[in-house]
């Protein structure tokens, strides 16, 4: 049935043009040409052989031929239907998702908003917090930020300094992720160049807010390559902090090891004042330190006693024992330390020795 459809339509085609060239010839130079009307000619005999058939055909046969033209008009309908749809679904099919870069860029040029991820921190500290599910332009992030930092009470300051942006590689996997800063935002006090870090990750075409960070004079981290962040920081003279943590794919901050470093008479937080001072007494002055690491969902004891004098090392081992055999704490090698390390690193899928070549990362002024 297709075959007779399509020949029909290719002789009428042939015979229609041809008739169109005669038509076309009628207005050039030269004796006058009778032609004949091909449409009169089909229509007159489409009407004497109607005629005849309708006298000489039977009405069975009649009907029977109207069903068959029926079917081969509602065949040639599909088969048009067919041929009309069939360009579209090939566009449709080659087109592309944007790359993460892509969307990365159009992000930082205020054209792809962000969504904030479900899990995104929530603080309770602070007055305002990012919405889970509402997106947000470049431009307004910018505006939460200011919101989020400046009070007219507290500053005449009403806008962040400048904004920067770097890409970081994810350590578990080939993607990369974003990474917006906002300085000058007076965190600690007023001009410190405090700065938040924004995490913007790609998935499945869309743009996420996953994780931030806060930066101050006494709290720093350094966003490094291969997607590792450098932390260090006190909470007073004797009190110093520092650690490392991996940006993942899914733009979630995953900490490595963190480390509190407690020195002096700072070393007390590990028992209590009493044992420290009965032990050390007027020796409050040794440079001695304990380790508080960290890794997982455990916590590792370790001390450093290599700026005591011989005499300073006997006491520092008598706290040491009283805080095992008083306090429960179980004190552990840096051999340990570095094993646990090492596990973690796997569990989350970082190179452990990316760590031992940290690199810090570039930023780019917007």
């Amino acid at each position: 049935m297709k075959k007779k459809f399509i020949t029909a339509f290719l002789c009428a085609s042939i015979i229609l043009t041809g008739c169109a060239a005669q038509d076309n010839n009628k207005y050039q130079d030269g004796p006058e040409i009778t032609t004949l009307d091909f449409n009169d000619l089909l229509q007159e005999n489409d009407t004497q052989t109607f005629e005849r058939e309708e006298t000489t055909a039977d009405p069975e046969y009649l009907e029977n031929n109207r069903n068959t033209e029926n079917t081969e008009t509602a065949q040639t309908a599909q088969i048009v239907e067919d041929l009309e749809t069939q360009p579209q679904v090939a566009t449709d099919s080659s087109q592309e998702k944007k790359s993460a870069n892509d969307l990365y860029t159009g992000f930082i040029k205020n054209e792809v908003p962000v969504i904030i991820a479900a899990n995104y921190p929530q603080m309770d500290y602070t007055t305002y917090n990012l919405e889970p599910g509402r997106s947000y332009t470049f431009t307004e992030l910018g505006e939460f930020v200011n919101k989020s930092y400046f009070r007219l009470e507290q500053s005449e300051e009403t806008s962040y300094d400048y904004a920067q942006y770097t890409y970081l590689d994810c350590p578990d996997s080939t993607a990369r992720n974003l990474l917006i800063k906002f300085s000058g935002l007076g965190i600690y006090a007023p001009d410190d160049d405090s700065f938040a870090v924004y995490v913007i990750a790609e998935k499945d075409g869309q743009l996420y807010l996953t994780d931030f960070y806060e930066c101050w004079a006494r709290s720093g981290t350094r966003a490094c390559k291969k997607g590792l962040l450098v932390s260090d920081g006190s909470n007073g003279a004797g009190d110093h902090f520092s650690g490392v943590s991996a940006v993942m794919t899914n733009g979630e901050i995953t900490e490595i090891y963190g480390a509190e470093i407690l020195t002096g008479w700072w070393a007390s937080y590990v028992s209590n004042e009493t044992l420290y001072r009965e032990v050390f007494a007027d020796n409050e002055d040794i440079i001695f330190s304990v380790i508080i690491y960290t890794i997982g969902e455990k916590m590792y004891y370790t001390y450093d006693w290599s700026e005591c004098t011989e005499d300073q090392i006997s006491l520092c081992e008598t706290y040491i024992n009283r805080c095992h055999e008083e306090i429960g704490i179980d004190w552990v090698t840096e051999e340990v330390v570095e094993e646990a390390i090492k596990k973690q690193c796997g569990l989350i899928g970082v190179d452990y020795n990316d760590i031992g070549q940290i690199e810090e990362a570039a930023w780019t002024n917007l």
